[in-house]
């Protein structure tokens, strides 16, 4: 087979592989499933002070509230900068078809009943801890000066990627946002129903495994009609002149 044939044939399985991931990953997974609208003074009382780098601030915040009783504040940045550009366009790419947008959104999530505070820290760890007055406590660890006006507990970026922490972060600055309730057409636009319950990591995964097997099969198909059976060739006499 001529160079410029196998060469054809490698970028036709690459562009293959590439669709299937792509379709793999987009699905569909826009929902309302698991939205409750906004209500009440409670998520102004116990909203989040967030601080973050003067390079790297987050936009936005938006809130939902929990069947449970907790308010969920979503955090929006632009999107993430890892320092690679190469690997941030192609990381924006896959964000885009399974979060539908590039943004990325970081959760905390408030309980004011038994004033406790959730989010995920590195990688990708949970932390629950409770807050006082003044200070914040989860597993042996105390933070003093965590909490201002006895409801807001002061939440750090600690990550390019956006992790918190609630011990303070060098060079981080108090960020003031807008902050709003969440309307059913973001909650669909932003995949909430996704982001807080599927893992981007698994979907590439399994986007992967499926992707690899269907253009195998698919091309093995095509090979099988189109060459063992002698359509092609058959194809080619009836287009000569």
């Amino acid at each position: 087979m001529p160079r410029w044939k196998k060469a054809l044939f490698a970028g036709w399985i690459l562009l293959d592989f590439l669709m299937i991931v792509s379709i793999s990953l987009y699905e569909t997974g826009y929902t309302l499933e698991g939205y409750l609208p906004a209500h009440g003074e409670k998520a102004l009382r116990y909203s989040p002070i967030l601080y973050a780098l003067p390079s790297d601030r987050p936009e936005l915040v938006l809130y939902t509230f929990e069947r449970s009783g907790g308010v969920t504040y979503y955090v929006l940045w632009k999107g993430e900068n890892s320092g690679k550009p190469v690997v941030d366009q192609l990381y924006d790419y896959v964000r885009r078809l399974f979060y539908g947008s590039a943004e990325d959104i970081e959760s905390v999530t408030v309980y004011p009943l038994n004033r406790t505070v959730t989010f995920e820290t590195y990688n990708h760890e949970r932390v629950w801890a409770t807050f006082g007055v003044l200070m914040c406590s989860y597993d042996d660890s105390v933070i003093n000066d965590c909490v201002e006006n006895m409801t807001h507990v002061k939440i750090y970026t600690a990550t390019w990627n956006h992790a918190f922490s609630l011990n303070p972060q060098k060079n981080t600055i108090r960020v003031n946002l807008t902050m709003k309730p969440m309307n059913p057409t973001e909650y669909i636009h932003y995949a909430i129903f996704r982001r807080m319950n599927e893992s981007i990591k698994d979907a590439i995964y399994r986007a992967l495994a499926v992707a690899a097997v269907l253009t195998a099969l698919i091309n093995l198909a095509g090979y099988y009609i189109l060459v063992k059976r002698g359509i092609a060739g058959r194809i080619r006499l009836r287009l000569k002149p």
